[in-house]
């Protein structure tokens, strides 16, 4: 369907009751709702004209995450993608978007690739998967992140699973971190925080304040 902007936009639809929005500008899931909450969070001031990302939801990083030889995050998630499947699965959706190289990716990154990004909606989770595929002649090397935005009221946020963790603190200095390692059960944000996890575990809790633990 039509969009912000007038962008297109896929519309998931799970007979549990959840729903998800995702645009094909930057593949980007920019709603995640079980029954009458949406988990992620949009800028406000986000801009849907197709011409800079969309702030907020779930944004691409790729093929470079933060700064770097090209722009911020990489182009992925400055590019429209295609639909290249859809299936429903006991009533749960998904729909795999596509991503290949063409001109504006070369003159940032001069690879052949081919990205596949599978969304499943299901009645009280969302999973995503993206794989990317070598289709060049030459090996390639490459970061990726999903750049979660989630809805949360930050006095009672609070992250538990990072225990142990080696931490790299941005917040005195970015260009100098300094090195430690997490001793706290639950890490809390009382003020702001720049904080690199190493070698976090497969799965953390996030409790947003809101009465929700995801």
């Amino acid at each position: 369907s039509e969009g912000n902007g007038g962008l297109q936009k896929i519309d998931l639809k799970s007979p549990h009751g959840s729903e998800a929005e995702i645009y094909l500008f930057g593949a980007c899931v920019t709603s995640f709702k079980v029954p009458n909450k949406d988990l992620l969070f949009v800028r406000p001031d986000a801009v849907f004209n197709g011409q800079k990302p969309i702030s907020g939801g779930i944004p691409h990083c790729f093929p470079q995450f933060g700064p770097g030889p090209m722009q911020q995050h990489g182009f992925a998630r400055n590019v429209n993608w295609s639909i290249t499947d859809s299936e429903v699965m006991e009533g749960d959706p998904t729909v795999t978007l596509e991503l290949k190289d063409d001109s504006y990716s070369r003159s940032m990154w001069d690879f052949s690739f081919h990205a596949l990004y599978k969304v499943s909606l299901h009645s009280t989770s969302l999973s995503t998967t993206l794989e990317i595929i070598n289709t060049d002649v030459k090996p390639f090397s490459f970061n990726s992140a999903l750049h979660t935005y989630f809805s949360a009221s930050i006095a009672g946020v609070s992250v538990k699973g990072l225990k142990g963790c080696k931490t790299l603190n941005k917040d005195p200095d970015p260009k100098n971190p300094l090195e430690g390692k997490e001793e706290r059960e639950e890490v809390t944000f009382p003020g702001f925080v720049d904080c690199i996890y190493l070698g976090a575990p497969s799965e953390l809790i996030l409790d947003n304040g809101l009465g929700d633990k995801i």
